[in-house]
């Protein structure tokens, strides 16, 4: 029992940190064609979690459970590894897998440092053009690099599970996107 208790703290503490407190960056809102207001260039988590524009994140975030013993195997794979999401605020594919995403990523205890999120337009461009040569068709588009190099994506929505389509890219097994 006293094992037990000791397994389920270090579990407690090593997956539900909390996530490392970010500044949020200086952000861009716009009128959409709808008419809905939106986030448009770089962001980042404080962003999501603080923008007026974007409640459906803390709610999305915080319905979203991952299971510790997948974390536990991916964990090691994720090391090295640098990501850049292209997302719209505008976007219900957005508004359903941004959350989920970014709580794998918590849980992972990945470094937000190695995470690059690009709010776009509808027409799937950022100010800076930060898109450009990425070939950023659909939204949310997750890009896995290693050393500088794209080892895979994952676009619009996985094939299977967000778990098990990024644990097939950190793993370097076959994998293509959706729409491939």
């Amino acid at each position: 029992m006293k094992n037990s208790l000791i397994l389920f703290a270090f579990l407690s503490f090593t997956f539900c940190k909390s996530p490392v407190p970010q500044k949020a960056l200086p952000v861009t809102q716009v009128e959409a064609t709808s008419g809905e207001k939106i986030l448009l260039g770089e962001i980042n988590r404080a962003n999501l979690d603080s923008s007026s524009l974007t409640d459906w994140f803390v709610k999305g975030y915080n319905e979203i459970t991952i299971d510790p013993n997948w974390a536990s195997k991916t964990k090691p794979h994720i090391e090295g590894v640098e990501i850049k999401v292209f997302m719209g605020t505008w976007c219900d594919d957005s508004r359903r897998e941004i959350p989920h995403f970014l709580k794998i990523l918590d849980v992972l205890n990945f470094n937000p440092k190695n995470i690059k999120i690009y709010a776009m337009s509808e027409e799937k461009t950022t100010p800076e053009n930060w898109e450009k040569g990425l070939e950023i068709f659909n939204v949310p588009t997750f890009i896995f690099y290693k050393n500088n190099i794209e080892m895979n994506r994952i676009v619009e929505f996985p094939k299977t599970t967000l778990e098990s389509d990024i644990e097939k890219i950190l793993n370097g097994e076959s994998y293509s996107h959706s729409y491939l």
